[in-house]
């Protein structure tokens, strides 16, 4: 009887392991697909048309010998002409805006800063353009630029933005000092048409262009301001005049109580020109000015259309 049991228990374990054997041999292995994702080729850029607009920025270089800028600084509206070393008030002309222009072809808004030296054996600060594209005088777009070579690039590009509208704090461009809110701290994937290039001016080494395209900017009516900044170059912190007080920013003026410059120095922007907009029937915030609105004041930003020469802001005592 005992061999009985023992080769019925035989059997079991052999027909057991048997089905076991052909349930691993019925398993489907499903391949994993280790292919990359297609990345979207980018737009790309050709070259800039003639200029539409030409902003002539103040110029901090005609008194920089004296260790002061003459004109086109204004803290309290988020203006700055300080090319200069804090304290020691050091010239630094490659961070001083001589013009600003823009041009445009079908695809791409080209923009072309003009600086007051040559640039090609490196930039000591970043070089960009801020939009205002819903025309409140709060920027919402910034290309902010860091490498320069004489061939298109998307090296050194980052395209910030503000969907939360705190660029500026409650009153934009006016100095609110102490706002915590944040500036841009958000940025833009860039692919397919949705893109920007950077180059020096293979023809100029004095001059920057910044290639935006259309479908980035995802609008034709919009105002335009540039930035040099090679001290504070932080876009969490736009606007600057929100978070730096005046006597902590310091002035590039002589004149001033303030003066020399010390937390917010090297450093040059201009007014936004409007593109697509009506500038002499609108009044926007942040927007260039036309008309003089005294016999005192002296014009501290020129643009140029053609052989007409118009004041787009006045510098009043």
């Amino acid at each position: 009887m005992r061999k009985v049991f023992v080769l019925l228990f035989v059997i079991i374990l052999v027909l057991t392991s048997a089905c076991g054997e052909k349930k691993e041999l019925a398993t489907e292995i499903v391949p994993t697909d280790t292919t990359a994702p297609t990345e979207i080729p980018k737009l790309q850029p050709g070259e800039p048309t003639s200029a539409e607009r030409t902003l002539e920025d103040a110029d901090a270089s005609i008194k920089a010998a004296e260790h002061r800028a003459l004109t086109g600084d204004n803290f309290l509206e988020n203006l700055y002409e300080r090319p200069f070393t804090s304290q020691e008030m050091v010239y630094q002309p490659d961070l001083n805006i001589l013009t600003a222009a823009i041009s445009g072809d079908e695809n791409f808004y080209y923009f072309i800063l003009t600086l007051d030296d040559e640039i090609s054996g490196g930039v000591t600060g970043i070089y960009g353009v801020e939009f205002d594209r819903t025309q409140t005088g709060r920027g919402d777009l910034l290309v902010w630029a860091t490498y320069f070579a004489p061939e298109w690039s998307t090296d050194g590009i980052t395209v910030y933005i503000n969907p939360s509208g705190t660029v500026g704090g409650l009153n934009p461009i006016t100095a609110e000092k102490d706002y915590e809110g944040r500036g841009y701290t958000e940025t833009v994937v860039m692919e397919g048409d949705k893109v920007a290039w950077a180059r020096l001016d293979p023809t100029d080494a004095s001059a920057v262009q910044i290639a935006v395209s259309r479908e980035l900017l995802g609008t034709e009516e919009f105002l335009w301001g540039a930035w040099a900044d090679g001290g504070i170059k932080d876009p969490s912190l736009f606007d600057y005049n929100d978070h730096f007080g005046v006597s902590e920013a310091g002035s590039p003026l002589n004149t001033s109580e303030d003066y020399p410059l010390q937390a917010l120095a090297s450093l040059d922007n201009t007014c936004r020109l409007p593109y697509g907009i009506d500038q002499l029937s609108n009044a926007i915030t942040g927007m260039c000015i036309t008309s003089q609105p005294n016999q005192s004041c002296v014009c501290a930003y020129w643009a140029v259309f053609g052989a007409t020469r118009v004041c787009l802001l006045w510098d009043c005592d």
